[in-house]
């Protein structure tokens, strides 16, 4: 069954890009301010732009979050996630190869970034990185 469409949810999904950022064997995560899925753990994201690749919107978003110079990409999978209020086509990817030490770029965004082994995770997840934690370990590519 559908949802009804209220004001929250009306209109049509919005296009997410995430960057699963990696470092021996743990990931770059931050805590989520001022935004949906407020106060939950998550890493680099943000909204396509018009116009933008996926993989330059993951590019960007990692200079503009955490300050990091992002050298190549490599697909990771793609959620169609309804959380929050809000529905996504949500786009992730892993850096397989970045220069530069993560800093807190958008203290209003994210209070602050650690890298953590997947398997010691702090909680709550972003729904967006909780599906594509599941596509890390499973290969699965696509998620709803």
């Amino acid at each position: 069954m559908m949802p009804l469409m209220t004001p929250r949810n009306s209109g049509r999904p919005q296009v997410g890009v995430g960057l699963v950022v990696t470092r021996n064997d743990t990931i770059l995560v931050g805590k989520r301010i001022s935004s949906h899925g407020d106060n939950t753990f998550g890493w680099i994201g943000g909204h396509l732009e018009f116009g933008e690749t996926l993989e330059a919107c993951a590019v960007r978003e990692a200079f503009e979050e955490a300050g990091i110079c992002v050298e190549q990409l490599r697909f990771l999978c793609v959620s169609n996630v309804v959380a929050y209020g809000k529905h996504y086509v949500d786009f992730e990817f892993v850096a397989e190869r970045w220069s530069g030490e993560p800093t807190v770029c958008e203290p209003h965004r994210i209070i602050e970034w650690g890298w953590y082994h997947i398997d010691s995770l702090p909680t709550p997840l972003f729904r967006a990185a909780e599906l594509a934690i599941h596509s890390l370990r499973t290969g699965k590519v696509y998620n709803s």
